[in-house]
């Protein structure tokens, strides 16, 4: 690979990591609605114009904040797992949950805006999306592997299915607004507001005693 080709890939991705940066930090203060390509050139040293050379829609940025937060995730499980000592179905289903949520964004995402973001992406992006997080789907199969020794592929494959359908459902759930809240404290003055890692830990145990 000659010089010049390697300065040219260089830059496109120092500007795609600069141009996912500043996405993820309007997304912690604005709606996924609000966020366009104009407020994110905003946040850059990229001209509008410019940003469309390595991003067709805002959309495909989100893309690759998906892809980011699951290979970090990945990363919070294993490094999670190497340190766990007990290896049982318990601290399994613990270190699932704490991961998770310790991954507010990827939460939102994948419960919130997950259908419209891969929706409006081209094919070939969300072909190589797919490719690039497949390291994580190896790994939660090689962790289930490593936990439930006597489960079957069919189980172990279910098991994830439902886990990610579970987890985008609990965060649902779980992450309320100010209104929601009142309105549910209105309605039961008892009320207390479910934590998600509570919860998912709670769902993980049931789903997991049919891997034993």
């Amino acid at each position: 690979m000659n010089c010049k080709k390697v300065k040219k890939e260089l830059l496109v991705e120092n500007r795609q990591q600069e141009i996912v940066k500043a996405c993820e930090e309007l997304y912690e203060t604005m709606e996924y609605e609000a966020i366009n390509i104009k407020e994110i050139a905003k946040s850059t040293s990229i001209c509008r114009s410019n940003i469309y050379n390595y991003y067709e829609t805002k959309d495909e940025i989100f893309l690759d904040i998906l892809k980011k937060e699951y290979l970090l995730w990945m990363e919070d499980i294993d490094k999670k797992m190497e340190e766990d000592k007990q290896r049982d179905r318990e601290s399994y289903c613990k270190i699932i949950a704490q991961t998770a949520e310790e991954r507010p964004r990827l939460l939102k995402l994948l419960s919130v805006h997950y259908v419209t973001i891969e929706k409006n992406c081209s094919l070939d992006k969300l072909i190589d999306f797919k490719r690039a997080i497949s390291p994580f789907w190896d790994q939660m199969r090689n962790g289930l592997t490593q936990y439930f020794p006597n489960a079957s592929l069919e189980k172990k494959e279910n098991f994830i299915l439902f886990t990610m359908s579970l987890l985008q459902g609990i965060y649902s759930m779980t992450d309320l607004s100010e209104k929601q809240i009142k309105a549910m404290e209105q309605i039961n003055p008892n009320y207390l507001r479910p934590q998600f890692k509570t919860v998912f830990f709670q769902a993980l145990m049931v789903l997991s005693a049919d891997l034993i």
